[in-house]
């Protein structure tokens, strides 16, 4: 079976020191669990965005820049789940789902692109939601109160939060793709021993 994930650049470093080879894989590090944590705030904080949102009754579906939250919230949440899942497996066995480069990618690529959509999303509706309150002919129409009215200010504030949330992720998987490009694996090298 060949090497994976990392398993080949430590073989060689080894054997270039002319060590034997490790024997087992290695140890996910501190990353990897700052990165479960990060996925996993994403996931909450864009689900209770959508949740939020899709609650808000005629007054917030009726309009089109919440419409977009919901859906683009609910994009993330599933995209972060699905993420979660792949991490929480990342660091209780060392391996990735699909081949590292893949992987790291695939990780690096959808983050940036799912946040920017929640960004996206969150300032078109921070957009709408900043005349609810002030009398906005638009808004009285549909009979917002003050409760709709923070409803979609949290919903907006929680959009944004899952765009943090996924950019620090992005920070994270742009820094394991520096890895990859200099050392041939996702882990920082060891420091060296001369």
């Amino acid at each position: 079976m060949p090497l994976q994930n990392g398993a080949r650049a430590a073989a060689a470093e080894a054997e270039a020191q002319g060590k034997a080879a490790a024997a087992g894989p290695r140890r996910p590090g501190a990353a990897v669990v700052v990165l479960l944590l990060l996925r996993v705030a994403a996931l909450c904080t864009s689900a209770a965005a959508a949740a939020l949102a899709a609650t808000g009754g005629a007054a917030l579906l009726g309009r089109a820049p919440f419409r977009l939250l919901l859906a683009a919230d609910a994009i993330v949440a599933a995209y972060s789940a699905f993420e979660a899942v792949a991490a929480a497996l990342e660091a209780a066995g060392g391996a990735t789902l699909l081949p590292e480069p893949v992987q790291l990618w695939f990780d690096f690529g959808h983050d940036q692109g799912f946040g920017y959509m929640a960004l996206a999303a969150a300032a078109v509706a921070a957009r709408d939601a900043a005349s609810c309150g002030g009398g906005g002919r638009e808004w009285g129409s549909v009979g917002a109160g003050a409760a709709t009215c923070a409803r979609a200010d949290v919903a907006v504030g929680l959009g944004f939060a899952a765009f943090a949330f996924l950019a620090l992720a992005a920070l994270l998987t742009g820094f394991r793709v520096a890895c990859f490009l200099a050392t041939g694996s996702r882990f920082t090298p060891p420091p060296s021993s001369y």
